[in-house]
Parts: C-alpha cells; sequence; structure tokens
C-alpha cells in the first residue's frame, strides 16, 4: 500500500509538470517566435521481487518478477516548427523564413533569439525593441559598400543605420558621350559641349570638350576623321587630353573610348588625379545636324542617407537624397548542431550550452540558413487545440493519481481497522 501511495504521488507531480508546460505554451500563444514544448514521462523505477531464469532441460524460462514504483518527468522538448508569418509593415520588423537565429550582444555576452521586433536606439543602433540588445551582423566598407562575411562576429559587431547623418558622394569614372557629328561640315568647323563631372568630394568641375572637322584623307582608306580637345576650367587653361576620332564607312566611331585625367588646381583633398574613361562608341558621322552631347555620368554630389530597406538576404540597403543606393550593412544569423540544446534566458533569449554545440555564423540564405522577411514578425507555434487535448489528458491524468491515493489510504485504514 504504501508503494501505491508514493506511485501515486509520483503521477500527481509528473502530470503536474504537465500541466505547467501546457500551461506556458497556451500562455505564450501570441508571444513572437515562442517555440511550444512538450513534457515526456518515462517510468521512474522497478522494484524486482523475482528475477528472470533460464530454460532448462527439466523446464522453460520464466519472466522477470517486477513491480513499478512510478513516474517521471523524462524531458521538456522544444517544437522547432516554423511559426506563421505575421505583417507589420514595419521596415525592422525581421522574421526568419528557415533555420537560424538572430545575434544579439550585450555587454561582452552573446546571445540568440528568433525574436526579430528590433528597432533603432538614439544612436541609430540597430537593437532588439524589447530589451535593447546590439543586433550583430557586418558593417559595409565605407568607401566600396563592400561586405565581408568571413569576418567574426564578436559581442562588438553592431549594425549602425545612420539615417539623416551618413553622406555619401561618388566620384565619375565614366561619361558616356553620344550622338552625332554632320558628315558635311567643312574642314575646320568645329562643335563643342559642356557638362559637369564629380570628384571624391562630390564637388562639381565643368568638362568642355572641341571636335573639330579634319581635313580629308589623301591616301587609302580616306576615313573621315575629327579632332578632340578635352579641357577642364578647374585644372587650368591648356587641354587635358587631345586625339582624333576616325569613323569607317558606315559613319561608326572607330574610337570606343578616350582615357581621361585631370589634376585640380584646387582639389580640396579629393583624389588626384580625377580619373574617369569617356565612351564615345555610341558616336556617329553622318549626314544631319551636330547633337553629340554627354548623355551619362556616374558620379554624384553629396548625399544623405533619407531611408533604408532590408533584403531576404540581411543585406540593410541604405538609399541616399543623391539619389544612390548603397549596402550599409548585413545581419548576422546563427545555427547549431542542436538547437534544442539551447537554454532560455527569458525575454525570448537563448544561450548555448555544451549540448547546444557553438554557433555558426553566417548570412542569411547560405548553408542551409533561412531567408529574412522585412516588414514580418514570426508568430508562436502553440497549436492550442493540441495542448487543450494535452490539457484534458493531464488533468484526468492528475485526477486518476489523486484516485490511487485515496484507494490506498481507504484500504490502510481498513487495515488498521482490523486490530479493533
Amino acid at each position: 500500500m504504501i508503494q501505491s501511495l508514493f506511485s501515486g504521488i509520483s503521477g500527481l507531480k509528473a502530470f503536474k509538470s504537465s500541466l505547467d508546460v501546457i500551461g506556458n505554451n497556451i500562455a505564450n500563444v501570441n508571444t513572437t517566435a515562442y517555440k511550444a514544448s512538450r513534457a515526456s514521462f518515462k517510468e521512474m523505477l522497478a522494484q524486482t521481487l523475482k528475477p528472470a531464469t533460464a530454460p532448462s532441460s527439466t523446464s522453460g524460462g520464466t519472466n522477470p518478477f517486477q513491480v513499478g514504483l512510478g513516474v517521471m518527468v523524462g524531458s521538456v522538448d522544444t517544437d522547432q516548427r516554423q511559426g506563421s508569418m505575421l505583417a507589420t509593415g514595419r521596415e525592422t520588423d525581421l522574421a526568419i523564413e528557415g533555420a537560424g537565429y538572430f545575434v544579439l550582444s550585450g555587454g561582452d555576452r552573446v546571445l540568440y533569439t528568433r525574436d526579430g521586433a528590433f528597432a533603432l536606439d538614439a544612436s541609430n543602433n540597430l537593437v532588439s525593441a524589447s530589451t535593447g540588445l546590439y543586433v550583430l551582423g557586418w558593417m559595409a566598407d565605407a568607401n566600396t559598400g563592400e561586405i565581408d562575411t568571413s569576418a567574426p562576429i564578436t559581442a562588438d559587431s553592431r549594425i549602425a543605420i545612420p539615417v539623416g547623418k551618413l553622406t555619401l558622394s561618388r566620384q565619375t569614372s565614366l561619361v558616356n558621350v553620344s550622338g552625332n557629328l554632320d558628315a558635311t561640315a567643312s574642314e575646320g568647323e568645329s562643335y563643342s559641349i559642356r557638362f559637369s563631372i564629380y570628384d571624391s568630394l562630390g564637388v562639381m568641375h565643368d568638362i568642355d570638350i572641341v571636335f573639330t572637322k579634319a581635313a580629308n584623307q589623301t591616301t587609302p582608306p580616306y576615313e573621315p576623321t575629327w579632332n578632340y580637345s578635352i579641357s577642364c576650367p578647374d585644372a587650368g587653361t591648356n587641354p587635358v587630353a587631345t586625339g582624333t576620332i576616325t569613323f569607317d564607312s558606315l559613319g561608326h566611331s572607330k574610337v570606343t573610348s578616350i582615357p581621361l585625367s585631370i589634376t585640380l588646381a584646387n582639389p580640396n583633398g579629393s583624389t588626384q588625379p580625377l580619373v574617369a574613361t569617356i565612351d564615345t562608341s555610341n558616336i556617329s558621322q553622318l549626314n544631319g545636324q551636330h547633337t553629340v552631347d554627354m548623355t551619362y555620368q556616374n558620379g554624384l554630389p553629396m548625399g544623405v542617407l533619407e531611408s533604408f530597406s532590408i533584403d531576404r538576404y540581411g543585406v540593410v540597403v541604405g538609399r541616399f537624397s543623391n539619389g544612390s543606393a548603397r549596402s550599409i550593412a548585413q545581419i548576422a544569423l546563427a545555427d547549431f548542431n542542436n538547437s534544442s540544446g539551447l537554454a532560455k534566458l527569458g525575454n525570448s533569449l537563448l544561450v548555448e550550452t555544451p549540448n547546444s554545440g557553438s554557433a555558426r555564423f553566417d548570412a542569411p540564405g547560405v548553408g542551409g540558413l533561412g531567408l529574412i522577411s522585412s516588414g514580418f514578425l514570426e508568430g508562436s507555434n502553440v497549436d492550442l487545440a493540441a495542448e487543450f487535448a494535452n490539457m484534458i489528458i493531464a488533468q484526468r491524468g492528475f485526477q486518476a493519481n489523486s484516485r490511487v491515493i485515496t484507494v490506498s489510504d481507504e484500504v490502510l485504514q481498513e487495515l488498521v481497522s482490523i486490530k479493533r
């Protein structure tokens, strides 16, 4: 009877723990990126009253005679299934579609979460909106916009998005000049154009090109020729480049590009010389008016970061007031050999344990990691219908074990009453 009492007590404890897990799941039905837990039972111990015997020549073997001594919670497992995607419309709300965890830091400690409710703090750092922990990743090179995802992730690998503070300019490296030079122009006739390019500081400089019809060739192949003279007022009075452009019998330019190297009289600290290429492959010489002009140059004046977006691969793309766009940073994700081995710290934060394995950091979409959806949050994966069903089972199990204790008590009472 004493054994049955303790078995009933162990059942009450086990089903009480099961109800605790179920209640926590139901309480977190609307918690961002919450993963449901499940309590699994196992037999506590079995008392062997008679061991098993082997078959002999005169009799068969017998099985062991054992009486169980109760139940215990064997494990509380985490359901790692994907939660539903909930649209929020906020650029800094992020959800992971697939495997992986966002990487956060506070002080020198690195933590992990699936909760992507992020925001910008007063210092323009990307942080967890609920805890203020820094979101980690890789910052782009300030000059080229390149991102080195092979760099190690540490507690100092913070992502900053300085909206309204970051400025950017781009030196002109390519100029496209296209149009027509009149094939009927007489020798010595000139046509000039003026356009502007930018140095590395975003300062504008005028460029003048003068095209002059050269004398007709007196020997084969009798190709029409135009001389050009390129000058920049900010570099002095002398031309910065001179040469000729010849045309074939169909009027196509045989000179596809002109190298340009300008040393400014007052560079103000900009890169010197200003090196660019003028694309002349689209200049023609046909019968008609002069239409040659600059159609494109890739330089930009100073622009201020006005807005940003985050793509599927976690790249933060900044958009500047001068119309340019550049990568600013990339969000890192972490993965583990055994993600169920991570320990919960509260506030939807996780920390690695000896059984989770060490974190592997990489960019979203690389090495089996999931992709990122901006403007969405991952919902809880709690199945309410299943939780209510499990709650009924746990309730009935608790009641049945309490009945075992009641019956055992009544039998013991009868045993005590025999003396009377």
